[in-house]
């Protein structure tokens, strides 16, 4: 009986070892939503990337601790894998297509509410500023002329 409760607990850490790679690469595709609806620079993506990877780090080394003693086991680090490749290829585009498209749509709602509501006010701003800027540039002429004169 040993044996099989041994079998059964190492079948549990193999399924721990795939639940963790697919979560892992589901906290990936979270990157990449905001990557595609909030366009940013190659310097922030590599600093995502890097808090990405130390989050990776230590979620695996929690999950080696506390299931398996703290001993690295090949066949963890394999269930972690094709947890990852079972997500990419059943969910992985699904999850990331659709929230894209979701949050696209939902700003893209909220800028025109936005406009909507705000659109006169800015109108009027733009053009005060407009109007300000000549007075101002007329203004600094005249200044100018009078020090010429001087």
């Amino acid at each position: 009986m040993a044996v099989n409760g041994a079998i059964g607990q190492e079948a549990f850490f193999l399924g721990i070892s795939v639940l963790v790679g697919a979560a892992l690469s589901g906290v990936y595709d979270v990157l990449r939503i905001f990557r595609r609806v909030a366009a940013h620079g190659n310097f922030w993506i590599g600093l995502e990337d890097f808090f990405y990877w130390v989050l990776c780090t230590g979620v695996v080394f929690l999950m080696i601790y506390q299931e398996n003693d703290g001993m690295a086991r090949g066949f963890a680090f394999g269930g972690i894998l094709i947890g990852m490749l079972i997500y990419h290829l059943l969910l992985s585009r699904l999850f990331v297509g659709i929230n894209v498209f979701v949050l696209k749509k939902t700003i893209g709602i909220i800028k025109k509410i936005l406009r909507i509501l705000f659109g006169p006010f800015l109108w009027v701003a733009k053009k005060t500023g407009r109007f300000l800027r000549k007075q101002l540039k007329k203004f600094l002429k005249a200044v100018k002329m009078g020090i010429r004169k001087v």
